[in-house]
């Protein structure tokens, strides 16, 4: 990021903080009330409820947004849209995002700014160990770590079944396309 003076002129990227669950209603008001380039990426993931596997879409960076926009001219309406809080600053000054990291951020996504986060491994997998001294050896996935990046396995050492955990990297990922039915 670099450091701009307290109002610099000229439209640049910068991040917006909003209100807990709002960045789509902050985003959405800073477009059609101030006529801003925002972006605002979601990533979509499912969850087991209790309603068997479900599809949710929240904020990729909960509570923040990036809008483009002339911070001398729309400070204000940059900060105090509705469901917007404020523009953070660093050091008390403006920090603007380069269009170079925004650009990055939209490559991997969608047309609607979407990623779709996919489970590589799922529990109850069988997969196989690629790294390490136990390379080739098959295993099953029975816990996932993903905030360690590890996942924990169940794995046959002498005939007697043993509980392991490995890093995500060790293992053969087989990616599924996300229409594909569970099993």
């Amino acid at each position: 990021m670099e450091l701009t003076s307290q109002f610099e002129t000229g439209e640049r990227w910068y991040c917006v903080r909003s209100k807990p669950k709002k960045e789509r209603m902050a985003s959405g008001c800073l477009a059609s009330l101030h006529g801003l380039e925002v972006f605002c990426p979601q990533i979509r993931f499912q969850r087991k409820t209790v309603r068997g596997r479900v599809w949710f879409q929240e904020a990729m960076f909960p509570g923040y947004l990036f809008a483009r926009f002339d911070l001398f001219e729309m400070k204000r309406a940059g900060s105090y849209a509705p469901g917007a809080l404020n523009i953070p600053t660093f050091d008390e000054k403006f920090v603007s995002v380069p269009d170079a990291v925004i650009e990055l951020l939209q490559a991997d996504l969608d047309a609607e700014s979407v990623a779709e986060a996919v489970s590589p491994l799922e529990i109850g997998e069988e997969t196989t160990v690629v790294k390490g001294s136990m390379q080739g050896l098959k295993v099953k996935v029975i816990k996932l770590m993903p905030a360690q990046e590890r996942v924990g396995v169940l794995m046959e050492m002498m005939g007697t079944l043993v509980e392991a955990e490995f890093s995500i990297e060790a293992l053969e990922h087989r990616m599924k396309h996300p229409m594909a039915a569970d099993n």
